[in-house]
């Protein structure tokens, strides 16, 4: 007798869907759930969404899961209690009967045998910087719509087939668009969001309180009040039709505080109808924009759960992104997903991979605005009651939910704290060499490098000065807390929610390592500037901090110590995390395994091979890559960018279950809890339930596995 295996678990997650820049998204996927359309949400939407066929006038509905009873029904207006309720007629499409393909650029489903089909584009490709883009070139990159289309095959059908697409708020209501817009056939919610087709005599506009069987109509037969709003389909016996549907967002005036600034988009487009009439008109465009980047995706060569990890990050990376214009032009900003902080730099650092291949522009504009707006000069704690000069660093963030805060300042870091929300001063003066060096290095805008040639030497200085402020007494570990911290405060790392094995900034492995890696970034950065002695210098201190963390290996165990004081011993995987930067910058004589930096490297490769056990940093339960040896508490985002390294660098380390997590990681985004808040970072390794940091677009990391 054959053995039985169990079956596959069912998929169910939400994807976003959003346009570039927006912070808006359509939301989508999670089966029996509501989603939709929303604008800075810190979670998906809780409107209805109804997309399905029946085969004929008369027969039952067949509708994907993706809504709920709903309570805004007649008997609100009658007297009696309201209840909640499904519409009527219909029958949900199961699992077993769906398809479903999450693309790069692209979500799909497919049902009857394949003779329907559903599908949501969200189209990105390479961007010009927005302050130098012309009208036309800024309407094309810069549209805040998705695009989208519902098809049924009826060629074999001896009677009309029909389609719905429909959406119910339960807050707000819809309009009908061709008040406003004849060329519509829609409905939108005041001016900030709707859905549209081309006007067509096969489609009908339905609007009320059930829109698969309308009780009311008015004199056009819709029914304002009602709470569900919707198009039907029609599709003549012996015939195969796809309708085009855009969904677009609109948000007008000044959106944020502190600093004065409107969504880019409004620059080019005048209200809601031109950003429909525009996605409907040059939907060919952006339907092979899609295409184009989910061939990339597929032909990349990753099995298909580092395929899908990728998409659905990008999906919630879009979902964040926003494009502000203020007096001086572009700002761009990321939101921190459910958090909602802005250009939180933790996340910055790490994005910035996927926005040097797209839109290197922008990692070049966040850092501009750290430089002139979120960085201070400060002092640091030598010893009790006794400060000495630190330097130049820069905030954790910019503000928060459109609200930037004031210069110098950020919303998240507090005083007289050694755990979350005290000042990561050290990790955020690295991000900002990090990222500067990458993105100068890479992208060869050495007229960038040479404007900022001051802060890049007081970056240097702020290193050294914390490192120790006697250049006899370094070896290149942080050994000082800033004076920002309060007199009993101490600095953490991004890992703040973090036991201490990498939440503690002095004397961190973690943070010693990334050090490592700005000093190799700025000896070339110095070097790519002609400035000899600066470069010199910077090597010299990036071999004595080799050493210095060579030293701290230990033997007898064959690894790192996560902290290098207090006996610590938990091990840590992002050990290696600071050679992602001359990795990805292509340095074969940094990242040479018999060069320059042979010791520890051997040594990273001793402690790589010992940690990828069960029980230490791979999760005894659940086989999933845990960032600490000594904590369940995991980010994906983080794992992923070791991954990277891991594979380059240390593939010996790689054994049969080190490499089988991808499937584990991958799972825990394809089903409840994390797939209920669309990519989420922040999980725990022995469950797989989402502990923070949902909705979340720093697993864009991910696009580092595309150059493997």
């Amino acid at each position: 007798m054959a053995k039985k295996t169990a079956a596959s678990p069912v998929e169910s997650y939400h994807s976003q869907h959003s346009p570039f820049g927006a912070f808006s998204s359509f939301t989508l996927g999670l089966i029996n759930s509501s989603g939709g359309f929303g604008h800075a949400l810190r979670g998906p939407a809780r409107q209805n969404v109804y997309i399905g066929f029946r085969e004929s006038e008369g027969s039952r509905w067949r509708l994907l899961p993706f809504f709920k009873p709903t309570e805004w029904n007649e008997s609100a207006f009658t007297g009696e209690a309201a209840t909640a309720r499904p519409p009527a007629d219909f029958d949900p499409l199961t699992s077993d009967e769906t398809k479903r393909t999450l693309g790069w650029a692209s979500d799909s489903w497919s049902a009857a045998k394949g003779r329907f089909g559903f599908s949501i584009l969200s189209p990105f490709g390479e961007m010009p910087d927005p302050n130098k883009m012309g009208i036309e070139d800024s309407r094309k990159h810069l549209s805040p719509h998705v695009n989208a289309w519902i098809e049924y095959d009826n060629t074999k059908g001896k009677k009309d087939a029909e389609l719905v697409f429909g959406v119910g708020d339960p807050d707000r209501l819809f309009r009908p668009l061709e008040d406003t817009e004849k060329r519509l056939q829609g409905f939108a919610v005041n001016t900030e969001f709707g859905f549209a087709t081309t006007p067509d005599e096969a489609i009908e506009t339905r609007q009320g309180f059930d829109i698969l069987n309308p009780r009311f109509r008015d004199y056009r037969g819709l029914l304002v009040i009602g709470g569900e709003s919707g198009l039907i389909f029609r599709v003549k016996a012996g015939e195969k039709r796809r309708f085009p549907l855009v969904l677009g967002f609109y948000r007008d005036g000044v959106v944020s505080t502190g600093v004065s600034a409107r969504y880019a988009y409004t620059r080019c487009f005048k209200n809601l109808e031109d950003v429909m009439l525009h996605g409907l008109a040059h939907h060919a465009y952006y339907e092979g924009l899609s295409v184009l980047r989910d061939r990339e995706l597929e032909e990349s060569g990753l099995s298909l759960d580092q395929q899908f990890l990728i998409a659905q990050s990008t999906h919630s990376y879009f979902g964040s992104s926003q494009l502000l214009w203020g007096k001086d032009g572009a700002i761009y900003v990321v939101n921190e997903g459910e958090y909602r902080m802005m250009n939180t730099f933790d996340l910055s650092v790490d994005q910035m991979f996927f926005e040097i291949r797209f839109f290197p522009w922008a990692v070049k504009n966040i850092l501009e605005q750290f430089v002139n707006r979120y960085s201070y000069k400060d002092r640091i704690k030598v010893s009790s009651g006794r400060l000495s000069k630190g330097g130049i660093s820069f905030t954790h963030d910019m503000g928060v939910m459109h609200a930037f805060t004031p210069k110098g300042r950020s919303s998240y870091e507090c005083e007289n704290l050694t755990g979350c929300f005290s000042h990561m001063t050290m990790e955020q003066l690295l991000n900002w060499v990090l990222t500067a060096g990458t993105y100068g290095l890479r992208t060869g805008d050495t007229e960038w490098l040479e404007s900022r040639r001051d802060v890049i030497e007081a970056c240097a200085e702020s290193m050294m000065n914390r490192d120790h402020p006697k250049a006899s007494k370094r070896n290149g570990i942080l050994k000082f807390d800033s004076a920002r911290c309060g007199a009993e405060g101490a600095e953490i790392t991004t890992y703040d929610s973090l036991d201490v094995s990498l939440g503690q900034a002095r004397n961190n492995l973690y943070l010693a390592v990334k050090t490592l890696g700005a000093w190799i970034l700025l000896e070339k950065v110095f070097e790519k500037l002609g400035m000899a002695d600066a470069s010199r210098n910077a090597a010299a201190s990036a071999d004595r901090l080799a050493k210095t963390v060579s030293g701290y290996f230990d033997p007898k165990a064959g690894m790192f110590p996560a902290v290098f004081e207090g006996g610590n011993r938990s091990r840590i995987i992002p050990a290696v995390e600071g050679f992602a930067y001359p990795v990805y910058l292509g340095m074969t004589d940094i990242c040479d395994r018999n060069g320059r930096f042979k010791e520890l490297m051997d040594k990273l490769s001793r402690h790589m091979c010992k940690i990828f056990k069960p029980g230490v940093c791979l999760d005894a339960k659940t086989g999933a890559w845990k960032i600490s040896s000594t904590s369940t508490n995991t980010w994906f985002s983080k794992i992923a960018l070791s991954q990277f390294v891991v594979r380059k660098l240390f593939p010996e380390a790689l054994n049969p279950k080190a490499l089988a997590a991808d499937r584990v990681h991958a799972d825990w985004q394809r089903q409840p809890p994390c797939g209920s808040q669309a990519m989420c970072d922040q999980i725990r390794s022995d469950t797989g339930v989402p502990c923070g940091s949902r909705y979340y677009p720093r697993c864009v990391t991910t696009v580092l596995w595309m150059d493997e």
